[in-house]
């Protein structure tokens, strides 16, 4: 890393959190950041669910948190609403998911990296430590789905991953819910609204294309924690992961053309015969589920391409969409 003379203080970093209905979530959340010693300027929550602010007002007196309520949900509107609140007093913008915990000194050790990086750097994640990477093997390598380094975007479309890093690295990406940006590089580069269940990929389909021109980062010493939960309420879930994967997936191949669309219909059909097998052979119908959405994915992948259908109207497919 290069050294630079400009210099970010605590009050520079602004905060935003987009959060629905998970009040244990949040709380956990503000408890993490008030433990932190560090006075940044601002905490913006973006609320698309029922009203919080009486888990808000326990934390009023700690730090400096502004509550915002929106009518229409999402988490990527609702991010974009807690920027449009931001101004030229910050700098760096700290992203946060709602089920994200931060360790004893996250916040210093993400300032300080700031503070001896790159001046080009454009956003730097944090060190989620509660998850373990996929391994690489001769196998999964050959499938297209793992590679030897973490924070690439294979040719296949596949990204390999950036948790428990254990050293910084320069990435591909960068995770979409526990990553400080520069604010001017948000601002020149809108997040585009998608009105899904699910935001697979969007922190890859966003970060990769930046990750062209300016550098990114994961700081190990930034170490936070991911209490994950699935808590989507719909029909026939993993067929519905496996589609929107599969979907999505090619979206962003489609994009890129230094990427490999053959590679990619590689992974998803070896991907698709693994998981078949494993439900069979395990009993496990979630397995089989995934591999039938991902069936769905790709055979309204091929209609399109035969009709010579315009792929972005194929995402706003209505059993899609919300």
């Amino acid at each position: 890393m290069k050294n630079i003379k400009v210099k970010y203080l605590e009050s520079d970093i602004a905060i935003v959190i987009p959060t629905k209905d998970r009040p244990k979530k949040i709380y956990n959340l503000l408890e993490s950041i008030s433990k932190q010693n560090f006075l940044c300027g601002r905490i913006i929550i973006v609320d698309g669910g029922k009203c919080i602010k009486k888990i808000i007002d326990k934390f009023k007196n700690t730090l400096n948190i502004e509550y915002y309520i929106t009518k229409k949900p999402g988490q990527i509107r609702q991010r974009n609403f807690g920027l449009s609140k931001l101004d030229v007093n910050t700098k760096l913008v700290a992203l946060f998911d709602d089920d994200i915990v931060l360790t004893r000194f996250a916040l210093k050790n993400m300032l300080s990296f700031w503070n001896n990086t790159d001046s080009n750097t454009a956003a730097v994640s944090f060190n989620i430590i509660n998850e373990k990477p996929e391994k690489h093997t001769f196998i999964k390598g050959l499938m297209g789905l793992t590679g030897p380094y973490q924070g690439k975007i294979l040719s296949s479309g596949r990204n390999t991953s950036i948790l428990s890093i254990k050293k910084d690295i320069r990435s591909q990406w960068v995770s979409g819910g526990a990553t400080v940006w520069k604010l001017n590089i948000l601002k020149n580069n809108y997040y585009p609204e998608k009105n899904v269940r699910w935001a697979i990929l969007e922190d890859v389909i966003y970060s990769y294309p930046i990750g062209k021109i300016y550098p990114l980062y994961v700081s190990v010493n930034s170490k936070v924690k991911h209490e994950h939960e699935y808590d989507l309420e719909i029909n026939r879930k993993y067929e519905y992961y496996g589609k929107s994967e599969t979907l999505w997936r090619f979206y962003f191949v489609n994009k890129h053309k230094e990427l490999s669309k053959y590679k990619y219909f590689w992974t998803q059909f070896s991907t698709i015969f693994a998981r078949v097998i494993l439900g069979i052979v395990f009993f496990k119908k979630k397995h089989l589920d995934f591999a039938m959405g991902q069936i769905i994915g790709l055979k309204k992948i091929f209609i399109a391409k035969i009709k010579n259908k315009d792929f972005n109207l194929l995402m706003k497919d209505s059993n899609f969409i919300d």
